[in-house]
Order: structure tokens, then C-alpha cells, then sequence
């Protein structure tokens, strides 16, 4: 297994978000978690559309290069045309690089803590109640590694969390998701501050 560096290699357009990407911000992706520099911030939308191809590019590919198109993407385009930031995904030797964690601004009103609540089983990638996340507008940040997996679950329904919703919307009354993960049932909790 090796671990991602996942950069932002250009931007071919205006990044809107309100810490725009700029070339060089990115993230490690480490035996299925994720680690930002600093804390982040990292954009929501742009993650979402790169962590498909994370879990595969981790491992070690059997496939010849001609047999297997995962050998020659190591680019994914943020889904927004006028954006136009195109990440790179980098493979590297497991533990070779340096990335440090940070801590994450200050929650503010109109954002979203994504937290570990409970822990029903055996989490391989080490979470435990209290490991949260921040969403500020599209800026994702987080003060320790996070695993994919349980973020991939979260990610999609966190645009419409942050919209005022109708009294029956079932996101209005419940706001727990379980990790896809059955071995570790991570229950996580969306709160809107």
C-alpha cells in the first residue's frame, strides 16, 4: 500500500470558494484516513469528486498499464467549469512524507461539526467519539486525520444540511450517519451551529 499526496496542480479558471485552491494546497491520504497540513481548510466539493479514486490508487495495482486505466489518471477536475482546478494525485512510499496536522478555526454560526459520536464495533482506522470535522461555506477542516470512508458517507449530504430545510425533511429530524463500515458502526452526528 503507499499513501497520496493529493495537490492542487492548477487552476484553469477563478476558484469561487471562500478559501479559494490555490497550486500546492492539499492533503495525505494515509491507510484510508485523511490528513490535511494545518487543519486545512480543503474544499467539499473538490474532495468529493477526488475520493473515489483514492481507496484504488492506495493499492497496489495487479492490472498491466494497458489493461487497467487507474495507471494513467493521476488527475481529477473540480466539478465547477468556471473553477477549473485540476488536483494531482501523487503516490508515494507509505510514511515517507512529513505532514503535520493543525487545528481548525474557531465554529462560528452557520456551520456544520461533523463528530464521532460512538464507536458500536471495531473502527480499523482509529476513530473515536470526539474526532470532528468543521464545514465553514465549501472549507472543510480538520484537526486530526479523518477516516475516508466515514467522510465519503457524510460528504453528500452536507449541501443541503447547510440549507434551511422544511419541518418534514427527514435531514430536519435526523442528522446521524453510520460509517459504510459494519465491522466499525461509527455513528457520526451533523450538527448545524
Amino acid at each position: 500500500m503507499d499513501e497520496l499526496w493529493v495537490s492542487v496542480d492548477r487552476v484553469e479558471g477563478i476558484c469561487t470558494g471562500p478559501v479559494p485552491m490555490t497550486p500546492g494546497r492539499g492533503f495525505l491520504v494515509r491507510a484510508g484516513r485523511l490528513l490535511l497540513p494545518a487543519g486545512g481548510p480543503i474544499c467539499m466539493y473538490a474532495l468529493q469528486s477526488v475520493i473515489p479514486l483514492l481507496p484504488a490508487k492506495e493499492r497496489t495495482i495487479a492490472e498491466s498499464k494497458d489493461a487497467d486505466w487507474l495507471w494513467r489518471v493521476d488527475e481529477v477536475q473540480c466539478p465547477d467549469p468556471k473553477g477549473g482546478v485540476i488536483w494531482r494525485i501523487e503516490k508515494r512510499p507509505l510514511g515517507s512524507s512529513n505532514v503535520t496536522g493543525g487545528s481548525a478555526p474557531e465554529a462560528a454560526a452557520g456551520d456544520l461539526r461533523i463528530a464521532v459520536q460512538k464507536v458500536l464495533g471495531t473502527c480499523t482506522s482509529g476513530m473515536a467519539p470526539g474526532y470532528e470535522l468543521l464545514v465553514r461555506g465549501s472549507s472543510m477542516y480538520l484537526s486530526q486525520p479523518f477516516c475516508l470512508y466515514a467522510l465519503q458517507a457524510v460528504l453528500p449530504l452536507l449541501p443541503a444540511m447547510q440549507r434551511n430545510l422544511t419541518p418534514d425533511d427527514w435531514m430536519a429530524k435526523e442528522n446521524v450517519i453510520v460509517c459504510p463500515d459494519p465491522a466499525g458502526n461509527v455513528l457520526l452526528r451533523i450538527d448545524r451551529l
